[in-house]
Formats: C-alpha cells, sequence, structure tokens
C-alpha cells in the first residue's frame, strides 16, 4: 500500500511538470527524500518568496534570470520607453513599491509582471500600441506588484511550494529559486477573475493619476479585441484575458463607465460616440491606425479629465483642430468640421440637465432603497416585540 502510494504521487508529481522546471533533478531513489524536506521546509519556501519579492537582492536574481528566459531586446529608444512610463506611473500614489521593467524581443503581444517587481513587455506590444494605451497595460502590470497577487498565488500553490521547497535545501540559492519561479510563471496561467478584476480597477486609478489619456484604458483592450478576436486565450491573452475572464468587449465597456464615473458622469462614450452631458458631441471617425471607436474612446478621456480637474470651459477652433483651454481634443479634416464639434460641444457644456436628471435618478433610488431598509427593519423589531 505504501509504495502504491508513493508510485501515484510520484506520476503526479511528473505530470504536474515539477521535474521539467529545471530546478529540480533527482534519482528516483531521492525524490521521497527531497519532497520530506521540502514539506518541512514550508517556512523557508514562504521566506524565499517574501525575499524574492520584497529585497534588493530578489528583485536582481529575479531579473537576471527573466532576461535570461526571454531575452532583451537590444534597442535604446524601446527600453527608455518603457521606463518612461513605468517612471510616471510609479508617482502615483497608489504606487508603493519600486519596479525595474525592460523590453523583451518576442514579436506576440504580451506583457507580465513576475516575481521581485520585475515586469517585462513584448516588443509586440510596444509595437501595437500607443502610450496611452501601453499605460494602462504597464498600470495594469503594477496592480498585480501592488496587490502582490503572485506571491500571495504561490505560496498557496503546492506545486510551487514543492518546487521552490526542493531548491532551498538541495542549494539555499535565491537565483535557483528564481529560475523555477520564472519558469513557471511564464508557462503558466496563474491569475483569478477577481485579481484581474481587480487589477483592472486599480490599472484604470493608477493611469488616471499620471498624464496620460484615461481613453488609454478603452483603447488597450479595444487594440486587444481588434486584432485577436473576443475570446483570445493564447499569449497576451492568456495573462491579460484569462480564459475565465469576461470577454474583451465587456472589459472596454468597463473601462468607459471608469471613465465616465472619472468625469463625474458628464462624459461618456457609446460604440463611437462621445456624449457630454448626455448629448452627442463627437462621432469617431478613424484615422491612421486609430479605427472610429478608438478615437472617441481618446477624445472622452481628454474631456473626462477636464471635467474632473473642473477645468472645462468653451471649446474653440484653432485651424483644424477643436481645443479647450491649452487641451487640443481632437483634429478635423477641415476647420468647417472642427467648428461644427465646437459648437456641439459648447451647447453640450453650457447645458448640464442631462448630468442633474441622472442625479436625480440616482437620489431617488437611493431614497427608495433606504425607505425599504428603515421599512424591514422597524417590521423586523415590531415583530419581535410581539412575541
Amino acid at each position: 500500500m505504501k509504495q502504491t502510494w508513493k508510485r501515484m504521487l510520484c506520476a503526479a508529481v511528473l505530470t504536474m511538470g515539477i521535474a521539467s522546471t529545471g530546478i529540480l533533478t533527482v534519482e528516483a531513489h531521492g525524490l521521497w527524500e527531497t519532497l520530506g524536506k521540502s514539506v518541512l521546509g514550508g517556512i523557508s519556501v514562504h521566506q524565499h518568496l517574501s525575499d524574492l519579492d520584497n529585497t534588493e537582492q530578489g528583485q536582481q536574481e529575479m531579473l537576471e534570470k527573466t532576461k535570461d528566459r526571454t531575452g532583451v531586446y537590444d534597442n535604446y529608444a524601446y527600453q527608455m520607453r518603457a521606463k518612461r512610463i513605468v517612471d510616471e506611473l510609479s508617482k502615483s500614489p497608489h504606487v508603493k513599491r519600486s519596479y525595474v521593467v525592460y523590453v523583451n524581443p518576442d514579436e506576440d503581444f504580451n506583457a507580465f509582471m513576475t516575481f521581485g517587481r520585475v515586469m517585462s513587455i513584448n516588443k509586440g506590444a510596444m509595437d501595437l500600441l500607443d502610450d496611452d494605451a501601453l499605460a494602462y497595460v504597464i498600470g495594469h502590470e503594477l496592480s498585480h506588484g501592488e496587490h502582490k497577487d503572485l506571491v500571495n498565488g504561490a505560496k498557496k500553490s503546492s506545486i510551487l511550494s514543492t518546487v521552490i521547497g526542493a531548491a532551498t535545501f538541495n542549494s539555499g540559492d535565491l537565483g535557483q529559486i528564481a529560475a523555477g519561479l520564472t519558469g513557471k510563471y511564464l508557462d503558466s496561467q496563474v491569475f483569478t477573475m477577481s485579481q484581474e478584476k481587480h487589477a483592472d480597477e486599480l490599472g484604470f486609478s493608477i493611469l488616471a493619476d499620471s498624464s496620460y489619456n484615461v481613453g488609454g484604458a478603452a483603447l488597450a483592450m479595444e487594440v486587444i479585441k481588434n486584432k485577436y478576436g473576443d475570446t483570445y486565450r493564447e499569449g497576451f491573452g492568456k495573462i491579460l484575458n484569462p480564459n475565465d475572464h469576461p470577454k474583451t468587449s465587456q472589459r472596454v465597456l468597463d473601462n468607459l463607465q471608469r471613465l465616465n464615473a472619472y468625469s463625474e458622469n458628464h462624459v461618456k462614450v457609446e460604440q463611437q460616440t462621445v456624449f457630454i452631458n448626455g448629448k452627442p458631441v463627437y462621432e469617431g471617425t478613424a484615422k491612421g491606425n486609430y479605427t472610429a471607436p478608438m478615437r472617441a474612446y481618446l477624445v472622452a478621456g481628454k474631456l473626462a479629465r477636464l471635467y474632473h480637474d473642473h477645468a472645462i470651459g468653451g471649446a474653440r477652433v484653432d485651424g483644424s483642430t477643436v481645443a479647450i483651454g491649452t487641451t487640443n481634443i481632437v483634429t478635423m479634416p477641415t476647420y468647417d468640421a472642427a467648428f461644427e464639434i465646437a459648437k456641439q460641444m459648447n451647447a453640450a457644456i453650457s447645458d448640464e440637465s442631462g448630468v442633474v436628471a441622472d442625479k436625480k435618478a440616482d437620489n431617488n433610488k437611493k431614497d427608495k432603497k433606504d425607505k425599504k431598509d428603515k421599512k424591514d427593519k422597524k417590521d423586523k423589531k415590531d415583530k419581535k416585540e410581539s412575541k
């Protein structure tokens, strides 16, 4: 019975891929001794995970091992672009930890945060996204780091605990553990639906704290949807949009709802139309690599920030560009087209009846709910006293 149990466990371990990670090579007769030591070393495993994620040494170990696995794209402009965006986003009060980032040469669309607060971005993602959209993707990954999603998940994983525990007792080397974690992370889908939703939310907040366009959040998801479809499951979709998540189109809508809330309910987008105070002011038109909805998201993002900062004012036309204050909202093909948009914007900005009506409706719903709650509470009290 004892030997049968050992054979079953051995088969399960090998099926889960532990032997293929490259950090643990043992003879069959030594497997049980190693596993036994790793179980007894649970505290050491967790300590190593914390060291990897919280110390400078751990970060450097993880950076070196991750670079060894992915390679580094030999282009100074790409590396500095990634660093510049991370530095800008790190100014947010929501970002309390320090991160390192590098661009790898993979042409696929991908970006990830791994242990040690190390982020890597594929060249393919850099090529496909403008700075506003890329900033949201990076903000999303920073959110995983802030929530310590990887470490918390790994500490709960019996597979990783076995791998790291064995390496701990074999060498005590952070680098060896880092190598196994890097491979395990890159080869596995590690985030839950809840973690991804929270990363989307915090990622938007981090983006909003920066100088980048908050419309970039919806834009990033629109780019992914257009390139890979609504149920893309491999590569970048496996990390930013895992299989058990809402469709990418829903995540576009979620970010547009966040944009609306950020604007204090003044600005919203439906399909490719931008509304101010419930009135249509801009119909997106395709230009360059941007589809009509994408341009609408960026226009809405600029307007949302103006409302959020209480800097909204009259729209004017400069050449063929519609501007409000020092913010260029959108450039049209002709002066006449720009003038019509500025005219519609000014009419909508001066009319807040739509927003007022929405707020009144929300207040009425809240009042009705409060009254119902009070009534239910009173009924329960009366019933209790009657007994």
